[in-house]
């Protein structure tokens, strides 16, 4: 099954006024920091990024607890905004939107997949990855032949009608995917997606994404402590206290 995705155009309200990066690059980070407070104290979460990130390209970041991973993630998703810094994602700067705007982009423009899945456990598989295009179909059987389609492309068509209980964590996390991938964005976004399976699921979700990468054209970024991820992303982007101190990519040394 060829499908590519991931050129769908992000959509703003009419007449908003953006600055535009000038780089061919899906995702451009310009030295990127964020500080947060915590009494007297100040964190410095990020230290200072800057990273391009190809269209189709999948891209793994991995640094232990507390290097920053996850608030690099959350920029790159809109969910948090940087101290200073600019994140552009297909030539549009995110990182000065207003919440209002954050959030479009997130519904139009990213696919979000976390480590606990995040399903209704009063739906069904297929319930759940509808709900995640609910916004964006209106037409009841558009919404069930795209939701079945996404099932079908992570192998999970046959737990369709079965509920979360119902289901093992591997099938759980699946189904997450087919509801971040049904909205055909340009970026799937991974924070830790195999931090609660087992390290052979884990092994099976790496490289059902690595294939779904390569399947559907869509920009994967994925946060992760897995360091075996280095063998199936075409980049990997090693973060330690803010900073990236090394970036590797999968031919390399071949």
């Amino acid at each position: 099954m060829s499908i590519h995705i991931g050129k769908s155009p992000i959509a703003y309200r009419k007449g908003s006024e953006r600055k535009m990066a000038t780089t061919d690059s899906l995702v451009q980070i310009s030295d990127l920091r964020k500080e947060y407070k915590m009494g007297e104290t100040t964190v410095h979460a990020l230290r200072g990024i800057s990273l391009d990130v190809a269209e189709g390209e999948f891209v793994a970041i991995l640094g232990q607890s507390g290097s920053g991973k996850t608030t690099l993630l959350n920029m790159i998703s809109a969910l948090d905004t940087p101290t200073s810094g600019e994140v552009s994602v297909q030539g549009s700067v995110i990182s000065s939107m207003k919440r209002d705007e954050r959030t479009r982009f997130r519904r139009s423009s990213i696919g979000l997949v976390f480590q606990f899945y995040n399903l209704f456990p009063t739906l069904t598989a297929l319930e759940n990855v509808e709900i995640g295009i609910a916004m964006k179909i209106k037409h009841k059987e558009e919404m069930r032949n795209r939701a079945s389609k996404y099932l079908e492309l992570v192998g999970i068509l046959d737990k369709a009608n079965s509920y979360p209980s119902q289901m093992s964590g591997g099938e759980q996390q699946r189904v997450a995917i087919a509801r971040g991938l049904a909205k055909e964005p340009p970026i799937l976004v991974l924070d830790e997606p195999t931090g609660n399976l087992d390290a052979e699921t884990s092994e099976v979700i790496w490289e059902l994404l690595h294939t779904l990468n390569k399947q559907t054209g869509t920009t994967v970024i994925a946060v992760t402590h897995q360091t075996s991820v280095s063998k199936l992303a075409d980049r990997s982007v090693f973060l330690r206290s803010g900073l990236i101190y090394g970036i590797s990519a999968k031919n390399e040394g071949e």
